[in-house]
């Protein structure tokens, strides 16, 4: 279950909203590359949580375009506490992300992430 599939059937993973469909080319390319950066270190610590994830949730980041984090919100908590301050986590470790396209012209990108909880076939008990 090292693969990303299987990191992801047993973990949950982070995905976008809407697969980017209403971003651009140039900005759904930086979003895709944001999520997998975010996953990777997802799957290296939800191997320690001792409270799974019940259900899907969402946070909101914040970003400037030089990929730094203005701030991150939980907007739908995934039912567990633990997740959430993990995810969180997570989001810090990552920072500063990638910056952003140079076609980008806003002052900040608001990049929300939906956090897919594992299948229940796999999940942490």
């Amino acid at each position: 279950m090292s693969t990303p599939l299987g990191l992801g059937m047993t973990y949950g993973y982070i995905s976008s909203l809407a697969e980017g469909r209403s971003l651009r080319e140039d900005i759904r390319g930086y979003y895709f590359e944001v999520v997998e950066k975010i996953n990777r270190e997802w799957w290296k610590r939800a191997d320690g949580l001792k409270e799974p994830i019940r259900q899907d949730g969402i946070i909101e980041l914040y970003l400037q375009p030089d990929g730094s984090i203005i701030s991150q919100r939980i907007y739908q908590g995934t039912g567990s506490r633990e997740a959430d301050q993990v995810l969180q986590d997570v989001i810090k470790a990552v920072a500063p992300l990638p910056p952003l396209p140079a076609s980008f012209d806003q002052k900040v990108f608001l990049a929300p992430l939906k956090i897919k909880a594992p299948s229940t076939l796999f999940r942490i008990k």
